[in-house]
């Protein structure tokens, strides 16, 4: 019966006599919307913070949200974003503003900034030094316009269907892309916990995404306990961080598990920005201050950087240097053999590094691995990134010198029942068959050959 109406009513809206519910025909009302929209996005004096946020069920690199400052004028956008080592970097491009099914806003000339997250890239590089990802990083560069107001523009991505918020700058784009970036190297706790509230935080800086979990802390011998409430994406921002919706947005979702005054406290939280206070070393959540845990033992990425002596075997020594590779993710390690350098990795939750086993090289149908050992343990040895061994800071050592620490090398990830001892120089053959340790003497380590035994400790010198 509804649907007899409906139709009743749209054949009636066609009799001469009627007057039209708009008084201008579809395509100048668009046309119209696509001038009031541009007038808005060249009105800002400073442009817009571009809160970018990626499509997360089509990628498989990175996801949560990165910042964007971008400016526009007459036919042309500029943009400075965060993926840029220098924040003052910007690059212009042509954009265009067309229909389909509403206003678009489209990026649809190249612009290093713009299309970094967009751009797919196969087994060769792309122009963004990008490889492996068919889909892209899970970015957008063409967007329905939900809104064009002067305090904000909302944006829908065509394919991903992400919502993204431009906000008006109160700075100059490049000042805004400087703090951004220094909130994310000055931001490096990575756990945060509020006993008294029964909350805690787990900050994910790699995939941008904050977890806000249930807590219950220690109490005589039970140990704390942690359920999983609220996982959201942010986007680092001038002060802490944004998510990409409010906490009390994502309570119907927590599991039932969870006590109810919890889910009571999070619907009061109806805020995405989260404040960061580096001398506090604290995240505040709607009045909820939530205190970073500094794991024992814990060094900052820069303080691992310089020369050492390492100890192994009991008593053989090598001068061994570690140098920045990646920024607070990974060192590189010299000094064994001319022949190659290892990847140390570093790990920002508990400050602590991680040599793991990696291939070092290759000669004919042989692959040479640097494997882990698990030597007291039977000798058993893996072909395999994915063990080896963590470090752990001699505090005394630390307490007595800070610039000439030790750290000690123990187990990490490891086969069950075999920890990761030692390290061994191998060669793998293409066949599977026919492996050994390698022949080539010009790769071994000075005194004990291809064997790395009992890997104990570097000194800083």
């Amino acid at each position: 019966m509804l649907l007899a109406v409906t139709v009743s009513m749209a054949a009636a809206s066609c009799v001469g006599d009627e007057k039209p519910i708009f008084d201008k025909n579809a395509s100048i009302r668009m046309q119209e919307a696509l001038k009031s929209a541009q007038e808005v996005l060249t009105g800002a004096t400073y442009g817009w913070r571009m809160d970018d946020f990626m499509d997360e069920d089509n990628v498989s690199a990175q996801s949560g949200g990165y910042a964007i400052a971008v400016k526009f004028d007459k036919d042309k956008v500029t943009a400075w974003g965060e993926m840029c080592e220098d924040p003052a970097k910007s690059y212009t491009s042509f954009y265009k503003m067309s229909t389909d099914d509403g206003p678009v806003l489209s990026f649809d000339d190249n612009n290093y900034v713009l299309h970094y997250y967009s751009t797919p890239s196969g087994t060769s590089l792309n122009g963004y030094g990008q490889t492996g990802h068919y889909k892209a990083l899970g970015g957008d560069f063409e967007f329905l316009i939900l809104e064009a107001k002067p305090e904000c523009v909302r944006l829908k991505g065509k394919r991903g269907g992400e919502i993204i918020n431009l906000y008006p700058l109160d700075k100059e784009p490049a000042e805004f892309v400087a703090n951004v970036k220094a909130t994310i190297n000055g931001m490096l706790i990575t756990r945060f916990e509020n006993p008294s509230q029964n909350i805690s935080a787990d900050l994910d800086r790699d995939n941008r995404h904050l977890y806000i979990n249930y807590f219950v802390p220690a109490s005589g011998d039970v140990a704390a306990t942690e359920t999983d409430a609220i996982n959201l994406p942010f986007v680092f921002t001038e002060n802490g961080i944004r998510l990409s919706r409010s906490v009390a947005s994502m309570v119907d979702s927590i599991a039932t598990d969870v006590p109810a005054s919890f889910k009571e406290m999070l619907s009061q939280m109806d805020v995405q920005d989260i404040a960061w206070s580096s001398s506090e070393r604290t995240l505040s959540l709607a009045g909820v201050s939530i205190a970073g845990i500094v794991p024992d033992g814990w060094l900052a990425y820069d303080e691992y950087i310089g020369e050492y002596t390492l100890l192994y075997n009991e008593s053989n020594t090598l001068n061994v240097k570690l140098e920045a590779k990646e920024h607070l993710k990974s060192y590189t390690l010299s000094g064994m053999n001319p022949n190659y350098t290892l990847v140390v990795q570093y790990d920002l939750g508990s400050g602590s590094l991680l040599l793991m086993g990696q291939t070092i090289g290759s000669s004919g149908e042989y692959t040479y691995w640097f494997s882990p050992w698990a030597l007291k343990a039977g000798g058993s040895l893996w072909y395999s990134t994915n063990y080896g061994m963590k470090s752990e800071l001699d505090q005394a050592s630390y307490d007595a010198d800070a610039a000439h620490f030790k750290i000690n090398w123990v187990p990490g990830p490891s086969a069950a029942g075999k920890p990761c001892d030692s390290f061994i120089l191998y060669q793998r053959h293409s066949s599977g068959s026919g492996n050994s340790g390698i022949v080539d003497t010009s790769w071994h380590f000075p005194e004990t050959n291809f064997r790395l035994a009992y890997l104990s400790s570097f000194t800083k010198k």
